[in-house]
């Protein structure tokens, strides 16, 4: 239950959705201007392929895709705070076979941060990364591989946020905390998303669960920039970096966790737009399998970290109030 309060806090304070708009609020009795600035963007794209007789071979499916991204923000002489949230899911159905997940996040920051110069200000960020629903070792639709806050990753990092303008900013922490929440009992017991695994006897059963919480220590770095490059053109993208002071493995200390998230909405006109999204990661505790060919088998033989790719294009509708 603690999971889906920590979830609610973040949630709670927006409730619209579907449009885009700009809000700024009102000044008091006593002339103390408050102001609150709100914005949301909804898009949903559709596509399909079909395959009738076709040589070449192919399969034919249908696939959605629906995507919120929201920011609010308050500011109030020197302080500001800032939430915002970015949310998407897909699936894709290959027709009269099964349904596969295809795009699953759920992203959301809060920040508080006290301006000590025109473009600088101390932060404190708070970032919470996980994902909706269950997600199988594709085709296998049997072997689970994630699930909700499993993993999740919860980031409190305190330090200096460059921001010389409402498009950049760029955010350093010399030390952060992060926690890596596996809080499903089949993911942890297999030491998935580097917690560690269950102690099993010699028949496999379990004779200590695996733990569902990683602590980390670390440098943190997160930088965004969100503008109109051109006309009818947003560009949306989102950087972060993370290391882990504390490894064990002292010649670990030093790897980076790299998180780049990337959309460019090409506007056709008000309803329509083609969007391009393109999502980077670099988990050096999500390890992924290695093969090696034995004997004329594809055959396992070690596991190591890689870099992990999603992307997709594709035309959307979006619904907006300026």
């Amino acid at each position: 239950m603690n999971r889906f309060l920590l979830l609610v806090a973040f949630i709670i304070p927006v409730l619209s959705f579907g449009f885009e708009t700009d809000t700024t609020s009102y000044s008091s009795s006593n002339d103390t201007i408050k102001k609150w600035n709100y914005k949301s963007l909804s898009l949903v794209s559709v596509a399909q392929n079909a395959f009738v007789n076709w040589a070449a071979g192919g399969e034919s499916s249908l696939s959605g895709k629906a995507e919120f991204d929201y920011d609010l923000k308050y500011k109030k002489d020197k302080f500001t705070y800032d939430q915002s949230g970015n949310l998407v899911f897909g699936l894709v159905g290959y027709i009269d076979k099964r349904i596969e997940k295809t795009n699953d996040k759920l992203n959301l920051s809060v920040a508080f941060s006290h301006q000590i110069s025109k473009k600088w200000s101390l932060t404190n960020f708070t970032i919470l990364k996980t994902q909706f629903a269950n997600g199988y070792k594709y085709p296998d639709d049997s072997t689970l591989i994630s699930a909700f806050f499993a993993p999740a990753y919860l980031t409190i990092s305190f330090g200096f946020n460059f921001k010389p303008n409402d498009e950049f900013q760029l955010f350093m922490s010399p030390v952060s905390g992060k926690v890596t929440f596996v809080l499903n009992d089949e993911l942890a017991n297999k030491g998935l998303y580097g917690v560690k695994k269950a102690t099993l006897d010699s028949l496999g059963n379990v004779i200590v669960p695996g733990k569902q919480f990683l602590g980390e220590v670390g440098l943190n770095l997160f930088t965004t920039y969100k503008a109109e490059i051109m006309k009818n053109v947003k560009l949306n993208t989102a950087l972060t970096l993370h290391n882990n002071y504390l490894d064990f493995d002292i010649k670990n200390r030093w790897n980076i966790d790299v998180d780049l998230d990337t959309r460019v909405v090409f506007s056709i006109n008000k309803i329509f737009a083609t969007v391009l999204y393109m999502h980077l990661k670099y988990d050096h505790n999500a390890k992924f399998p290695n093969y090696n060919t034995i004997d004329g088998e594809k055959t396992q033989t070690s596991e190591s970290p890689k870099l992990q790719i999603n992307e997709s294009f594709g035309l959307g509708v979006k619904y907006q109030i300026n």
